[in-house]
């Protein structure tokens, strides 16, 4: 397999890996919110994203909502404006024809991240990262098991990630007993957050869907 990956890819993993949580969620998430604010200052008169906008009819319900939260009042109302002039009554009485290009890009990055974990994998920086890292997501273990080669990488991945599952149900278990009145109540935030930590280790990270299984 090969070293190091020269190119800033294998760093944002290695960055990410030291952090709490999924890194592929975390990169993807992260990527997804810095691009929507980039997109809302420096592509609203852009003629080749406004043209790709008009075709897609927007984005999708999850990242039109993403969108709003950056809070770009004037670019907002500019990309509606111009929806609404192009459409008009066809917004509301059929779904577009297009995917999103957001969900589109999210995807690919969600592999590309994953294939620079794969290729790396030998690497010894990330794999103390790796080793010290709570492992991937359910739905990110799951893609891991459709595209990871060899079996051997596959494995470790769904095997470490599977360990940091089973880890956590000591600190639900203390969460949980910090409500009796005989016990404190919790004062460390890795046992208050160890519900969030449970959840977004099932099904992933909250701005992120289920990646698309490959059909057999």
């Amino acid at each position: 397999m090969s070293n190091t990956p020269g190119h800033m890819s294998f760093f944002e993993l290695l960055e990410a890996l030291q952090q709490p949580g999924c890194a592929l969620c975390r990169l993807v998430a992260g990527g997804t919110r810095r691009r929507l604010e980039a997109l809302l200052y420096e592509s609203v008169n852009d003629v080749g994203f406004r043209e790709l906008w008009r075709k897609t009819r927007g984005y999708c319900h999850r990242h039109s909502w993403m969108l709003a939260d950056t809070g770009h009042t004037l670019g907002l109302a500019i990309l509606y404006e111009a929806l609404i002039e192009h459409w008009g009554e066809r917004l509301l009485e059929a779904a577009p024809a297009l995917p999103c290009p957001v969900c589109s890009d999210e995807q690919r990055a969600g592999r590309d991240h994953l294939d620079t974990l794969i290729k790396g994998w030998d690497e010894p920086r990330l794999a103390e990262a790796w080793a010290a890292s709570d492992g991937l997501c359910g739905p990110h273990v799951r893609l891991a098991r459709q595209v990871a080669r060899p079996a051997a990488v596959r494995d470790a991945i769904a095997a470490h990630s599977a360990k940091r599952l089973c880890e956590m149900t000591s600190d639900l278990r203390a969460l949980i007993e910090s409500f009796d009145y005989r016990h404190e109540p919790a004062s460390d935030e890795r046992v208050k957050l160890a519900w969030h930590r449970a959840m977004e280790k099932i099904i992933g990270h909250r701005d992120l869907p289920e990646p698309p299984h490959r059909r057999r």
